[in-house]
């Protein structure tokens, strides 16, 4: 005889009382002085399913409730009223600690396939499929974000500018879109630096603080070659889809729908810095040292400019492997990049290659 409490039809006050199977297979509920609550046909009654610790609830024809902490003595009493237990199957399984242990494992290897595979695989898939005309939206609407916050007018000398277009269009000329597929545009870096980085419409911003830096001409060609390839395979458009996708693939693992809204603020300012990952980092060096080795020059000299800018950005020091994101390490891509002069790649030594390399591997450092 399960004890509980016992809900009035469509109300919200209720009085402690107890329920019993009485003869003809009906549920019989009564106070604690034996007053007759109610009594009704088991087969009309719903029963919640057991789950856990969570109450019991009888649901009375008549919209009275009887409600009970006692799982075991509900399970006694549906069987006394000759009843189907709910949701013992489940009740089970969640008592089992290895079925558990192996649903979570299950989860949890099943939601890094999705944030590590599915993710970057369909935002591959969206930014190639998305409209040129869309593109240039976002690109325009970042810009003029930045040209209201970080980005100044540019006080670059003309004839600076000058040379700075006709060595663009040099590179764009070998570059894969060609001559009409990118446009150079010049800013004030302010609290950007010295930087040079591509909206997803093929404009790419070069800062005035990047300018003074460079010693020789194909320092700033590996640059214009490396941002036209984040052009060329879409790199931009990928991380913001990436990004957008993430938190929808949290709520949907979670629950937690409030992710959604967290996408619409993100988009620009993953543009505007460019956060690219290792893989679209070390795409795009592979990509500029091709360019200029088509040109004739040797990409040893974008490396000579990666080392400058990281003692510049820290001080004379080296910088740690974070100091802008998840981009690779400055000595890892100077490595490879010289690396490229005698078009060697990667696996040049056995072993940890990124330390070797560092360490003047096979001579091919400087």
């Amino acid at each position: 005889m399960p004890e509980g409490r016992y809900f009035f039809p469509n109300a919200a006050r209720f009085v402690p009382a107890h329920a019993s199977a009485a003869s003809g297979r009906r549920l019989r509920v009564e106070d604690d002085i034996g007053t007759l609550l109610a009594e009704v046909p088991a087969r009309a009654v719903r029963v919640s399913a057991r789950l856990a610790r969570l109450t019991r609830r009888f649901d009375l024809p008549d919209g009275g409730i009887f409600e009970c902490d006692d799982n075991d003595a509900a399970d006694a009493l549906l069987r006394a009223l000759g009843k189907r237990r709910r949701g013992g199957f489940t009740d089970r399984l969640e008592r089992a600690w290895p079925v558990v242990a192996l649903s979570l494992f299950v989860t949890l290897t099943t939601g890094a396939f999705f944030v590590v595979q599915v993710i970057p695989a369909v935002a591959e898939w969206l930014a190639k499929e998305t409209l040129p005309a869309v593109a240039h939206t976002m690109s325009e609407q970042t810009l003029r974000a930045l040209d209201f916050g970080a980005l100044k007018p540019t006080r670059l000398k003309p004839a600076d500018r000058a040379r700075a277009t006709k060595l663009f269009a040099t590179v764009a000329a070998h570059a894969r879109g060609g001559s009409g597929a990118y446009r150079l545009v010049f800013r004030a870096g302010g609290e950007l630096g010295p930087n040079a980085f591509a909206l997803p419409d093929g404009t790419i911003v070069m800062t005035d603080d990047l300018w003074p830096l460079i010693r020789n001409d194909q320092e700033i060609e590996g640059v214009f070659a490396h941002e036209m390839s984040h052009v060329d395979h879409a790199h931009g458009l990928q991380r913001v889809y990436e990004a957008s996708l993430f938190p929808a693939a949290l709520a949907i693992f979670t629950g937690d729908v409030s992710q959604i809204s967290q996408m619409g603020a993100i988009l620009p300012g993953i543009i505007a810095q460019s956060a690219y990952s290792r893989r679209f980092e070390q795409q795009a060096d592979d990509d500029a040292a091709a360019t200029l080795r088509r040109m004739g020059g040797k990409p040893s000299h974008m490396a000579d400019l990666l080392e400058r800018l990281d003692k510049r950005m820290c001080a004379g020091k080296t910088c740690p492997p974070s100091w802008i994101g998840d981009h690779p390490n400055t000595i890892e891509r100077a490595a490879r990049l010289r690396a490229e002069d005698r078009g060697a790649l990667i696996d040049l030594c056995s072993g940890d290659w990124r330390a070797r390399l560092a360490l003047n591997c096979l001579g091919l450092t400087r």
